[in-house]
């Protein structure tokens, strides 16, 4: 039963969060910057740190293993040695669990229990004396153990290389939402300078659509998904500046194409992923519009089917016929598209202007959260209700 090619997946590895790819985009000042403050270390063994900060989905994470990925091929290619160890506070919160994951990372058989915090240190310390070579602590999360009070954990952490014999020195990576530096007591602080923090912006709509398509290509079959589904990703993305967000999408849409006969990722499989993760298209959002803005939505539901976007003046045709089917006068051209525009404040859709081949420019809608063939059944529900065509207008 599980002998049946995959049509659209070529490697669903490549869409897995916890995937490093061989290139990363749009990160590039930010790996400059790490290179820039761990040159010390790799030059002359001396202990280095960074703070990564920034929101969710802005390659934080990606980027640090990335960075020490690429050091440890660095030192493999001129015959130096260096080690990593990376570790999710958010899993491991507390400075016992924290220990215990750093010294297995040099002794797997190391027990649970039965070993205090110093004593703990001590054997981590020995480790890492013994390998005479730097290390690179990475803690992701950061501040959700600061926020239980393990500040004098990182304090001891950072104090290793004063008391380390040989030609050892431990560095560290903190990766954190919040800015860390301002959770550090004024001991942890003198080892970290506030001048390390490397901030990751919100990623834009043309840097996801870079983020997707690279990873579209790494982890789909040729053909499985056109430019125009990977621009409605990147356009659902663009309000969240959030490159999982999308990739997540990506991934559920592709399991989505996989039970169709098509065999490509379609718009409306995006939309149903989306729906899954989150969407802003409630009932009772629907609804709460009047009479001529769900005319003026179905409209755009019916015209939208099946394609990504769809331009203004298509959905117009589709409205005046949709007006006449529930004995409405459609109204003008100005009138529709304030409709439009009062539909794209409640975030039900979204709109985009774009210059066209033989000139002038033109107005596009898409449907992001929800598919259209669901979201004109929900409306013409409502427009069939007795009670339909009496609600607020804008």
């Amino acid at each position: 039963m599980f002998d049946r090619a995959s049509a659209v997946i070529k490697d669903g590895k490549k869409l897995s969060f916890d995937y490093v790819p061989e290139k990363l985009v749009h990160r590039e000042e930010q790996m400059r910057r790490l290179e820039t403050l761990f040159r010390p270390m790799i030059t002359g063994g001396l202990p280095c740190s960074a703070f990564l900060t920034g929101g969710v989905g802005t390659g934080k994470t990606v980027t640090a293993k990335k960075f020490c990925n690429d050091m440890m091929k660095y030192c493999a290619g001129s015959g130096r040695q260096m080690d990593h160890v990376f570790i999710n506070c958010r899993i491991r919160s507390t400075e016992h669990g924290v220990l215990i994951h750093l010294i297995r990372h040099f002794d797997p058989g190391f027990p649970d229990r039965g070993f205090s915090a110093d004593e703990m240190l001590r054997s981590l310390r020995k480790h890492i004396e013994s390998g005479s070579r730097p290390f690179v602590l990475v803690l992701d999360e950061a501040d959700i153990l600061l926020k239980s009070s393990n500040r004098n954990l990182v304090y001891q952490l950072t104090r290793f290389t004063e008391d380390i014999r040989g030609n050892s020195s431990v560095s560290m990576i903190m990766i954190s939402q919040e800015h860390v530096s301002e959770m550090l007591d004024d001991a942890s602080m003198s080892s970290f300078k506030r001048a390390n923090t490397i901030k990751f912006d919100r990623y834009t709509k043309d840097e996801l659509k870079d983020i997707i398509t690279m990873r579209a290509g790494e982890a789909l079959a040729s053909g499985a998904v056109d430019d125009d589904v990977l621009d409605l990703l990147a356009d659902i993305g663009k309000g969240y500046g959030d490159a999982r967000l999308v990739i997540e999408m990506l991934e559920k849409a592709a399991y989505i194409a996989e039970e169709s006969t098509e065999g490509v990722i379609t718009a409306d499989d995006v939309r149903s992923a989306n729906a899954m993760i989150y969407s802003n298209v409630s009932e009772n959002k629907l609804a709460g519009l009047d009479l001529k803005r769900k005319l003026a939505l179905l409209a755009v539901a019916r015209a939208i089917k099946g394609e990504p976007y769809i331009s203004i003046t298509k959905a117009e045709k589709t409205y005046a016929v949709v007006c006449e089917e529930y004995g409405q006068a459609a109204r003008k051209h100005t009138q529709f598209w304030t409709y439009i525009q009062d539909l794209e404040k409640t975030n039900i859709l979204d709109t985009t202007v774009r210059s066209e081949a033989e000139g002038g420019r033109v107005t596009y809608i898409s449907v992001p959260d929800i598919p259209p063939k669901e979201l004109a059944k929900k409306l013409e529900y409502l427009l069939d209700s007795p009670t339909s065509g009496n609600e607020y207008e804008f």
